[in-house]
């Protein structure tokens, strides 16, 4: 015995059919888009209630952070005339930055070695980006478009540990050690 399609359709779990989009006129195309809208809207309202309702039940410590912020480790030193460019997130380079190289970060800049060149942070516009280096020789920071040269720079500072960080509009540069 010969099984008719529908029949087939309905053991598989699906409970309507979309309609063959070549046979529909205007009106019947423009009600099926609102219906697939319609549906869409419902299930991306019902979805953060659902989450939320999952999260508060969590214990805080067994939490996933939701997005984690991608990192670009660079585990060599950037020489001079090198640029390492990455907008998606962190930056890590573990070993120096030689002056005239250049370190482009879309989030923070951690630098584990003596920083020469020019460091970068927060390119996107990410005002809590910070720059972080264990030697302070830097020719420039920026964070998110707010700069400082190398000549307006507290001296006291050259070849310490140092985080570079915004407070408001004013770049402000902190020993670490």
């Amino acid at each position: 015995m010969k099984r008719s399609r529908r029949s087939s359709r309905r053991r598989t779990g699906r409970t309507t059919r979309s309609p063959n989009l070549s046979t529909l006129c205007k009106g019947e195309l423009v009600a099926f888009v609102s219906e697939l809208e319609a549906q869409k809207k419902l299930a991306s309202q019902s979805a953060p209630d659902q989450i939320s309702a999952d999260a508060a039940a969590e214990p805080a410590l067994h939490r996933v952070p939701k997005a984690p912020v991608p990192c670009l480790f660079v585990e060599e030193a950037v020489r001079s005339g090198q640029v390492i460019d990455f907008p998606g997130g962190d930056v890590v380079v573990i070993g120096a930055v030689g002056s005239g190289a250049e370190i482009v970060a879309g989030g923070s800049i951690h630098v584990y070695g003596t920083l020469r060149g020019r460091a970068l942070a927060g390119a996107g516009g990410d005002r809590t980006a910070r720059i972080f280096c264990r030697g302070f020789q830097a020719e420039l920071l920026s964070i998110a478009g707010m700069y400082r040269l190398a000549e307006n720079i507290d001296q006291s500072l050259r070849g310490r540990s140092v985080q570079a960080r915004l407070d408001g509009m004013e770049m402000s540069l902190l020993p670490l050690d």
